[in-house]
């Protein structure tokens, strides 16, 4: 018997890894403190978005018993954080650095990078240009299909998220496809910021 689509614990694991990626940044300084502030319980609604995007990617691409694959994870979660943003920069008019003006692409490229079990220093990247333009990719990578959620979720309506019945929209597939192959090319290569 398959696991539920939206599983408290595999929700509860996803959440906690987030955090401690979201945790490393902080600490080691690369994305700053004082000029962050962290919302925790969006990250819950990014991995909750994640799951509710996984399943209708799956509806639409998946064959029944195909497994998730890494780059795949990576991607959808990337766009969900991008979406949802779990870090806002306390003065939003006047960024001074790449790290509060793209804090969330950052955290969710750390993120992919973690889950592809790739090298990735955000704070030294070798090959800045390609950062710069993954960082891009990432922000203008949001996806229309979990707006239903994101809504209900403004409005404060709770539903369980087996309630909604989400498709990818034609305006989301080139995004979806396009981050997939880049982290599939990053997973194939090896360290491919290196």
């Amino acid at each position: 018997m398959s696991e539920p689509d939206f599983s408290e614990t595999k929700i509860s694991e996803r959440v906690e890894f987030l955090l401690n990626v979201a945790q490393e940044l902080i600490e080691r300084g690369i994305l700053p403190d004082e000029k962050l502030i962290l919302h925790e319980g969006r990250v819950r609604l990014a991995v909750e978005s994640y799951f509710l995007l996984n399943k209708a990617y799956k509806k639409w691409r998946i064959n029944s018993g195909h497994h998730t694959e890494k780059p795949k994870i990576a991607a959808l979660q990337a766009t969900t954080i991008a979406r949802i943003q779990p870090f806002i920069p306390i003065n939003h008019a006047n960024a001074e650095t790449l790290a509060e003006a793209r804090c969330n692409e950052i955290f969710a490229l750390t993120y992919a990078f973690a889950i592809l079990e790739k090298d990735f220093n955000p704070s030294t990247p070798p090959k800045k240009d390609l950062t710069l333009r993954l960082l891009d990719i990432i922000s203008a990578s949001e996806v229309e299909a979990i707006e239903p959620y994101i809504q209900d979720t403004n409005l404060e309506i709770k539903r369980k998220l087996d309630e909604y019945t989400l498709a990818i929209p034609p305006s989301d597939k080139h995004k979806i496809d396009s981050l997939i192959t880049i982290f599939e090319l990053i997973s194939a290569k090896g360290d491919a910021l290196k």
